[in-house]
């Protein structure tokens, strides 16, 4: 039997604890009873407040918490939010004993906030990558993965790759076979193609300055995506000199033009691929590559999947 332990801090919300509920139930219409005991734990019994004007109910204290083997930490409705140090009490000591710990979405803030993250390799919603990088300096943050573990330590993705962390914490406790079961039951496949990186896009927030420097890439680029444009195009367009521009655009950006370039041609062919009809090789030509063996290459690199796979995941319905 594996004990399960998801706490509730006041504000989490109500889909992280869905899925823990759904993911880990002991039992289920469609595949064998689950060998684990799953239990909600908070500092008190009784009621907790979550998002959406809804709540839960706590079976067990935080002491049932510290003793299980397995703690789950799911978001809060405000991912800036601290919960009450006791909750963060429990994770450090439960993981001190040797449980696994593991957080679903927005709930790597509060694990950052345990210090556990610190020197190791996290995750967590895409869209919030940045901000747990710049609040947490000691955490290496991968914004491309649905899930990541060092050290007993676990973090996910947004929404759904929250069921992907739990499906595979299922197989290391429980088994493969028991995981692939499971995961049929949901409808889902056990293991999921690529990471979040397909879901991400260049972004164009400004980090610093005036924005000068990347918007002459950005307006050069979607003048002319096939061309080749060079550091003398850009600069030459900005009337900047070479060693001026790159360091506008690096203190703008955070990247060089030809990484940002590239992103940029990535994201457009993500476009193309979604609502086009064009052939991989057509795709590849519009946005600038000299051969789709590049362009599959260089695809892969950024977004995990091929072309052809994120074609068939996002592409558009007739």
């Amino acid at each position: 039997m594996i004990d399960v332990a998801l706490l509730l801090m006041p504000g989490t919300r109500l889909f992280d604890v869905s899925i823990v509920t759904e993911t880990w139930a002991a039992k289920r219409l469609s595949s064998p009873d689950l060998n684990v005991d799953l239990r909600r734990c908070a500092i008190n019994k009784g009621m907790v407040e979550l998002t959406d004007s809804s709540q839960a109910m706590a079976d067990e204290t935080l002491e049932w918490a510290q003793n299980a083997d397995l703690v789950l930490i799911p978001g809060l409705g405000d991912f800036t939010a601290t919960p009450p140090n006791q909750y963060l009490e429990t994770i450090r000591e439960a993981h001190q004993r040797g449980a696994v710990v593991a957080s679903l979405c927005s709930g790597a803030f509060v694990l950052a906030q345990t210090g556990l993250l610190d020197g190791l390799t996290a995750t967590t919603h895409w869209a919030l990558t940045d901000e747990l990088a710049s609040r947490f300096l000691e955490i290496n943050v991968d914004p491309a993965v649905l899930f990541v573990v060092e050290s007993r330590v676990w973090t996910s993705a947004g929404v759904a790759a929250g069921i992907d962390l739990s499906i595979h914490l299922i197989g290391q406790f429980c088994g493969s076979s028991v995981a692939s079961t499971i995961a049929r039951s949901m409808v889902m496949a056990p293991h999921r193609t690529g990471g979040q990186a397909q879901f991400l896009t260049t972004p164009v927030a400004v980090k610093h300055g005036d924005g000068q420097a990347m918007t002459t890439v950005r307006t050069l680029m979607m003048k002319g995506p096939t061309r080749t444009l060079t550091l003398s195009d850009f600069a030459g367009e900005a009337c900047m000199s070479e060693r001026t521009f790159l360091r506008r655009f690096l203190a703008e950006t955070g990247s060089t033009p030809h990484q940002w370039a590239m992103s940029w041609r990535i994201d457009e062919a993500c476009k193309l691929l979604e609502e086009s009809h064009g052939s991989i090789a057509e795709v590849s030509a519009a946005v600038g590559f000299g051969t789709p063996v590049t362009f599959r290459q260089r695809f892969r690199a950024l977004k995990g999947v091929s072309p052809m796979e994120y074609r068939q995941a996002f592409r558009k319905p007739e």
